[in-house]
C-alpha cells in the first residue's frame, strides 16, 4: 500500500501485467482527524504487504466490481481506520453504543428504508444522523451488525421481492424502481441473497400461490 499526501508523487515499483489492479480511495481532513492517531502515521509513504490492510484491499476491489454489498465508501473508512490501528500499534476499542445512540441508529436505519430507492451513500446517511462519516458507519455496525450500505443493499431487496411475488411490473423495472442502477448488478445481488433469480423467484411464488389456491378450493 502506497500512502501519500495532495500534490506528492510517487511510482508503482511493481510490473504491471495483463490483470493488475490499482486503486485509490482519496481521505479528507476531517476523516483523518476523526481517525485519530499522529500526523506522523500517515507520513510513513508505503507499509508491507500487513494482513490486516490486503484483505481489506482485496475486498475494496469486489465491492469496485460490484460483487459486495458492502460500500465501496465504507471500505474506504473501515480501511483507513485499520490503516492507523496496524501502523500505530494501538488497536482501536469496539464501539460500545448507548441508548440514545441505539435509537439514533435505529432511526437512521428506518431513514435508509423509506429512502432506498434513491442514491444514497455514507456521507448522506451520516448527515442524517447528525455524526461524522466514520462515527456514523462505527455505531450503525455495531448497533445493527450491518454496514449503512449492507442495510441498503438488503432494503431494496425486500422490496424487489415484494414487487416480484405481488406485481406483474417487468423485472428491470423493479431493478430500477427500487434502487439498482442497472439491471445485471440487481440480477447478480438478487441471486446471491435468494439463491435463484428474480425471474426463479417470481415464478416460485405464483406456483406457490397457485397452489394454496388449490387447496384452499379443495376444502
Amino acid at each position: 500500500m502506497l500512502i501519500g499526501a495532495p500534490g506528492e508523487e510517487y511510482t508503482c515499483t511493481h510490473e504491471h501485467v495483463s490483470g493488475d489492479v490499482c486503486l485509490g480511495f482519496f481521505f479528507s481532513e476531517d476523516l483523518v482527524d476523526a481517525l485519530g492517531g499522529r500526523r506522523e502515521v500517515w507520513q510513513i509513504g508505503a507499509t508491507p504487504p500487513l494482513p490486516e490492510l490486503m484483505v481489506l484491499g482485496e475486498l475494496a476491489q469486489t465491492a469496485a466490481d460490484g460483487n459486495s454489498d458492502l460500500g465501496l465508501d465504507e471500505i474506504g473508512q473501515i480501511l483507513a481506520g485499520r490503516f492507523v490501528d496496524a501502523v500505530s500499534g494501538k488497536a482501536r476499542k469496539p464501539a460500545t453504543p448507548r441508548a440514545r445512540d441505539r435509537r439514533r441508529a435505529v432511526e437512521a436505519a428506518l431513514w435508509i428504508d423509506d429512502n432506498s430507492q434513491a442514491e444514497l451513500d455514507l456521507e448522506q446517511a451520516a448527515k442524517q444522523a447528525g455524526l461524522s462519516p466514520f462515527h456514523f458507519l462505527r455505531l450503525f455496525s455495531a448497533v445493527l451488525g450491518v454496514t449503512p450500505h449492507q442495510y441498503l443493499v438488503r432494503s431494496r431487496l425486500r422490496h424487489a421481492a415484494r414487487l416480484l411475488a405481488d406485481d406483474d411490473i417487468a423485472v428491470t423495472d423493479i431493478a430500477y424502481d427500487v434502487g439498482f442502477g442497472d439491471l445485471s448488478n440487481f440480477v447478480r445481488t438478487f441471486h446471491r441473497a435468494a439463491g435463484v433469480s428474480p425471474t426463479k423467484f417470481r415464478q416460485a411464488s405464483k406456483g406457490e400461490r397457485k397452489i394454496l389456491q388449490e387447496q384452499l378450493a379443495l376444502n
